[in-house]
């Protein structure tokens, strides 16, 4: 639970970096509302990648209704001993271009839910969190309750396919 704690604490950090799994998961059961309530940001960045990957589904238009949810104009830098790193390589588009965006803004947290992207990053020194780590900060910080708990738990099983492992699910909804 240690981990959770650092999270809350952190829930002040200005600049969000979203990736596509995790901000699909919030779109898909209506509740990015959190992830700006939690983190006190008046805007979120997703990198060109990661909206090209969302435009590809019937997210977009929920995207498109995020006005705080913003691409920047200009693509992050490229960093050779990265694009030489195979696990990197490994990552698919919108996760590298988030970890790069994210070297790029010492005040970033990026959320997202793929284990590799999530670890790597942390290996870079990069703060991070996933969907289990990032909703029990806000059942810690007081944003939910246990009913909008469980109906999000719920949301996100039906509609995203999404399950937590039980000590996860136990934690959040007790």
């Amino acid at each position: 639970m240690c981990r959770y704690r650092l999270l809350a604490a952190l829930s002040d950090m200005p600049t969000v970096i979203l990736d596509t799994d995790f901000l699909s998961s919030f779109l898909k059961i209506g509740r990015c509302d959190l992830i700006r309530t939690f983190y006190q940001v008046e805007q979120a960045l997703v990198p060109a990648a990661v909206h090209r990957e969302l435009a590809q589904t019937d997210l977009l238009t929920s995207l498109l209704a995020t006005d705080w949810i913003h691409v920047p104009l200009a693509e992050p830098p490229s960093d050779e001993t990265l694009l030489e790193d195979p696990t990197f390589q490994a990552l698919g588009a919108g996760e590298q271009a988030c970890i790069l965006l994210a070297r790029t803004l010492p005040d970033a947290v990026l959320l997202t839910s793929d284990n590799k992207a999530r670890r790597f990053a942390q290996s870079l020194g990069l703060t991070v969190a996933n969907i289990p780590a990032f909703l029990l900060a806000c059942k810690m910080a007081g944003l939910a309750n246990p009913e909008q708990m469980k109906q999000i738990v719920q949301d996100l099983k039906d509609r995203d396919f999404y399950e937590f492992k039980s000590e996860v699910r136990a934690a959040l909804l007790k």
